[in-house]
Parts: structure tokens; sequence; C-alpha cells
């Protein structure tokens, strides 16, 4: 990994920034094959605005929070991936409390199946309905335990340290090496209080990336990522040379 990468910009804001966006960075690029732009955008979570669904959901209080047990339907990104050039720009909208980001470099053959195995073994719950189904559903077991996280290569991306304090850094998936920057607030697990204001719908976190390569980009927070797969992929096509991993 090459510390050449920097972050270009973390603000608050309180409109809403769009750039302008390919078809296949809009639909996701889970071949990584297109050619990609010099920007792309990515929703950071979604901020719900009315029940998730019918009940057991919650129709009212704190839709999404950390008592919802359909909270699960609204912790990914969209797209789940896209494409850029090197020296290109992603600018990632963080919708709702609770998020934290941080990003590492994989093996470009590593799927999203690959990685959800050792957070939540079984479905991605993005594609399960029914919360019952999901076996991990606020799951302060499976949230608070250690979690060795390896690309298709066999790499170590990241330890996920048992969480025994529930303090910083344990409290959130808290892995420096090889990590090439994070950013968020405050860190809501297992039954955390929500803050007023923790619903802000402006938090923007724009990131240059320099070399080509695929880079994973996940929520730290323990139970977004842990239990519920919160996260994605920036693939970066060369500009006339290579550094990716294979």
């Amino acid at each position: 990994m090459n510390a050449r990468h920097a972050i270009v910009a973390a603000v608050c804001a309180t409109v809403v920034m769009m750039l302008p966006a390919s078809a296949s960075e809009q639909n996701g690029d889970r071949d990584h094959k297109h050619s990609g732009g010099s920007q792309a955008a990515v929703d950071f979570g979604v901020l719900p605005t009315g029940p998730l669904g019918p009940l057991p959901c919650l129709q009212e209080g704190a839709i999404g929070g950390p008592a919802d047990p359909c909270s699960y339907k609204i912790h990914h990104l969209t797209p789940e991936e896209v494409t850029i050039r090197e020296d290109g720009e992603v600018t990632f909208q963080i919708h709702g409390g609770g998020h934290g980001m941080a990003i590492y470099e994989v093996s470009k053959n590593t799927r999203r199946e690959d990685i959800g195995q050792f957070l939540c073994a079984g479905f991605d719950p993005a594609t399960i309905g029914n919360p019952a189904m999901h076996v991990c559903n606020l799951s302060a077991l499976n949230a608070g335990a250690e979690h060795v996280i390896e690309d298709r290569r066999g790499d170590v991306v990241i330890v996920a340290s048992p969480n025994v304090t529930n303090v910083h850094p344990q409290n959130r998936v808290w892995y420096e090496p090889g990590r090439f920057m994070s950013a968020g607030g405050q860190q809501f697990l297992n039954g955390g209080t929500i803050p007023a204001g923790a619903t802000s719908n402006g938090q923007l976190v724009t990131y240059r990336f320099l070399e080509e390569g695929r880079y994973l980009v996940i929520c730290m927070n323990r139970t977004h990522f842990l239990n519920d797969w919160m996260f994605g992929f920036v693939n970066v096509v060369d500009g006339g040379h290579h550094h990716g991993r294979d």
C-alpha cells in the first residue's frame, strides 16, 4: 500500500452535493471493467424518512436506530461499487447518525461475499427482507467479538479486536495497519442513544485515490459493519501504469 493517498476534504454542509456519475457508477460496477471517470458519488447509509417496513419494524420513535429490528435495511452504500480513474475523487455523503468510514486496499478479485463471510457468515443482509432471517441482527455478541477479515488472496485486511471496554478504539472497527483514512463522528453500539442532530444529512467526505487498485470502504460502527455488512468498493483503474494488488 502506498502512503501517497490523501484526504482532500471532509466538510459538513446543509445542502446536498451531487457529482456527475456514469450509468455504471449509478448501478455499481461489480466486475470493475469500466474505464471510469474522474469523479463518483456514493451515498453512505440511508436517511430514514418513515418506517422501514411493517411490524416488527418500528413504526414511530427512533426509526432506523439501534433498537429498530429493521435498521440493517439502511446500513449500506449506494452504489456498492464505483469505478474511477487514477487521481480521481469519490465523494461520500453520510446519511443518518452513528456512521464512521475507513478505507483499506484489497486484492482485485475480492468480492462482497468474500468479505461478508468474515463478518456475519451466511446471506448478504442486503438481500434479506424479513428481519427474523438475519441471523446477526442487533447481535451484541457478534458485533463485540473479534473478527479477522481477509481478502480473496488470503491477506489480512482488518483485525477487529474484541470490544471489551465499549470505549474508543475498541467500540469501533479500529485497525490502523494498511488503513488509508478514517473519518466520522460518534459510534453507537448495542442500544446506545442517538443524540439530537445525529440524523444530519449533510456530511460530505471527499477522498482522492492516487493509484490503481481495489479499495474496501467500511462503516467503522461495529454493528453496522460486522452484523449488517455495511461496506462497498472503489475500483481505481490505471492511468498508464500498474500498482494495485492482484
